[in-house]
């Protein structure tokens, strides 16, 4: 597949941390537990969970959920694998877009918006969490190539899936 990078622009960026941090009144911290990235990914998959069996904030209004959550999934990918924001343009599928988190040599990527759209529509089940402890562990990840951009959402399954 042929991908190019893009950076993100520095209005988009700000939008990203802005709505990570409007993402984390919406989630149920215990406030016993210690806010790392560990604690904050969990409660986005629960909160994505509980989203898919019906159980939604009474309100939530308009909120779109895949934006502010994503930007906070995202930045905790940052902040604890030092992976980066960008932009890339599939040059297979008609120069389409997207903004994803990258690996530092981007052999992986993870597009939060998109995966969390899908999973909020009840079309993907939710790994968020799995994906994330699999990437801070780390001995599963099979060596893949530079600029690769591989979708770690695409190969994250729970057993049974």
């Amino acid at each position: 597949m042929r991908i190019t990078e893009e950076p993100i622009e520095s209005d988009l960026m700000r939008d990203i941390e802005s709505c990570a941090m409007d993402a984390l009144p919406w989630l149920e911290i215990v406030a016993t537990e210690p806010l790392t990235a560990s604690a904050v990914v969990a409660a986005i998959d629960r909160f994505v969970y509980q989203w898919q069996q019906g159980q939604r904030p009474d309100n939530a209004g308009d909120e779109d959920f895949a934006l502010i959550l994503g930007s906070l999934w995202g930045m905790q990918l940052v902040e604890s694998l030092g992976w980066d924001w960008s932009g890339v343009i599939f040059q297979d599928f008609d120069d389409a877009r997207a903004v994803g988190v990258f690996s530092p040599k981007r052999s992986l990527a993870i597009y939060p918006f998109h995966f969390l759209h899908s999973c909020m529509e009840g079309d993907a089940p939710v790994t968020i969490e799995l994906a994330f402890n699999l990437l801070v562990e780390g001995s599963r990840i099979p060596k893949l190539p530079d600029q690769g951009f591989e979708n770690v959402m695409d190969n994250v399954h729970h057993i049974g899936s």
